[in-house]
This record gives C-alpha cells, sequence and structure tokens, in this order.
C-alpha cells in the first residue's frame, strides 16, 4: 500500500496495510457512499471504467493501491471476518 512513497510489492502487503485498509473501508464515509453508489452504477460500467473508479474513490480516501493490491487487501479482509466469526462461535460454544 501507497502512501506518498514507493509502492510496495504485493507480496509485501503486510498486518498494517491491512489494518489501515480495514479502518479506511469501515470508517470513510465518503468512500462508503462513493462505493455504493458506484455499486449502483455498475450494470452500466465497463471492467474498465469500475476499475478506474474503483481506484480513484481508494485514492481519495488516501489509500492509493493497485487493483491487485486491493484484491489482495480484500482477501485478507474476508479471512479475517472468517477466523473472527470462527472464533466467536467457538467462544459462544463454550459459554
Amino acid at each position: 500500500m501507497k502512501t506518498n512513497r514507493q509502492r510496495k510489492p504485493i507480496q509485501s502487503l503486510g498486518f498494517a496495510d491491512a489494518a489501515r485498509f480495514n479502518r479506511v473501508l469501515d470508517t470513510d464515509e465518503t468512500l462508503q457512499d462513493g462505493l455504493a453508489e458506484l455499486a449502483v452504477q455498475l450494470p452500466h460500467l465497463t471492467d474498465e471504467d469500475y476499475t478506474i473508479r474503483l481506484l480513484r474513490l481508494l485514492h481519495n480516501a488516501g489509500l492509493d493501491i493497485t487493483i491487485e493490491e486491493f484484491k489482495t487487501l480484500l482477501v485478507l479482509r474476508r479471512q479475517l471476518d472468517q477466523q473472527l466469526l470462527c472464533e466467536k462461535e467457538g467462544t459462544a460454544q463454550t459459554q
């Protein structure tokens, strides 16, 4: 993830990058509104237009990432969500 420094290779994305990505997705209301609007427009956009608009929204929220980095961070987010769900279910079963 880039924040006014040289771009990292995708494989060097780490926990801090994933945490920042998740925090911005969860808290930036302008980004959330933009993503909701983009979802409505999706049927009328080409893949290229969608990607350009998505990356622009992320950049405006302070996340200067490539589409490959976005996909990687999204996978990490889903994996973390799954782990937390499993832990929550395990805790609920032991109580």
